[in-house]
């Protein structure tokens, strides 16, 4: 396949020169100086040099300190290496752009950011009135959906997925894109049949600048959410390691953790906690987690389990206010419940 131009691109505090078309992703200014540039290209992998392998290091993950790795049968190979360059080949011809790019733009330029040391956490960041909020949960926990949600709120979105933080605070501006998965798109009256799908056999679509409200510099991070969605069954949300137990009336928010509590939520939710062991950069993530835990403050963030309830009850509530949003069954000092 012939190659794309090439084009200039920001994200998670980077500039990055792609001979691969990077939608998801703003477009930078032409201007930046080239020696600033990370190269973005594609490669040969049988040209790669022998690699000394991280014992954190998997069957198709590769690390070691300053070098990163992806072999991911029937896609491609990637190698992201010293904070500069991210190579990439596909399997055979049959492999699509999008393909190469799902891993491109999250796993390669999070291996990337961290490599230049920056903290990258798995989650996505939104913006309101030049403050923004950080989402942090596991692969499921309706990030994206809620993300939309807000998006029709009001609020912009600087990065999904991944999130990068500098040193001052600041949430850099990342991937412009949301995933969905199809009853997400289908309860939120999305027209399924045209957005793109991520992947090739994944029931999941893509949601890309155009159909957003995207923000492209960066932003104060003024709080940070824990999001769990409440058990319909139940109609409660425990959060253990609060000690609350909530009535699921609303989203809900609890009392900011302590900085021990949330310097390990912070770490837990790192993109990847292997590939920073990997890459010999587990205290850069300490560090750097333990600064954040002292500066914003992290609530649990509990939401309703159906989609268009979330939807219709972030019409009621503010989340830049979580002291709003902290309706308790019954009080519990919350440095006790975390002892």
């Amino acid at each position: 396949m012939p190659a794309a131009s090439p084009g200039i691109y920001q994200a998670l505090g980077m500039h990055l020169e792609s001979t691969l078309v990077l939608p998801e992703l703003i477009q930078a200014a032409p201007a930046v100086e080239r020696e600033a540039l990370v190269q973005v290209v594609e490669a040969d992998h049988r040209d790669w040099p022998t690699l000394e392998a991280s014992p954190h290091s998997t069957p198709t993950l590769q690390l070691a300190p300053q070098e990163w790795r992806l072999e991911l049968e029937g896609i491609g190979w990637f190698r992201a290496t010293g904070g500069e360059r991210l190579e990439w080949q596909r399997w055979d011809d049959s492999v699509s752009d999008r393909d190469i790019r799902t891993f491109a733009v999250t796993s390669g330029l999070g291996a990337l950011a961290i490599q230049r040391g920056a903290l990258v956490l798995h989650g996505t960041a939104l913006e309101r009135e030049g403050e923004a909020i950080l989402l942090l949960g596991h692969p499921a926990a309706g990030k994206s959906t809620l993300a939309w949600c807000l998006i029709q709120e009001g609020w912009r979105l600087l990065s999904s997925e991944l999130v990068a933080v500098s040193p001052d605070g600041m949430v850099q501006p990342g991937m412009h894109q949301l995933k969905l998965w199809h009853d997400a798109a289908m309860a939120l009256n999305l027209n399924w049949a045209q957005l793109p799908p991520v992947r090739k056999g994944l029931q999941r679509c893509a949601l890309l600048a155009e159909d957003l409200t995207c923000l492209p510099q960066p932003t104060p991070l003024r709080l940070i959410y824990a999001l769990n969605r409440a058990k319909e069954d139940s109609g409660k949300e425990d959060d253990a390691e609060v000690g609350v137990e909530m009535e699921k009336v609303s989203i809900k928010a609890s009392r900011y953790f302590s900085q021990t509590t949330a310097l390990m939520r912070l770490r837990n939710q790192a993109f990847h906690a292997r590939m920073y062991r990997g890459m010999d950069a587990e205290a850069q993530l300490f560090i750097q987690a333990a600064a954040l835990a002292r500066t914003v403050p992290l609530h649990a963030l509990i939401v309703p389990d159906g989609i268009r309830t979330m939807a219709e009850s972030l019409k009621k509530v503010n989340l830049m206010q979580p002291e709003s949003m902290q309706q308790r069954k019954e009080a519990i000092d919350e440095h006790a419940s975390n002892d």
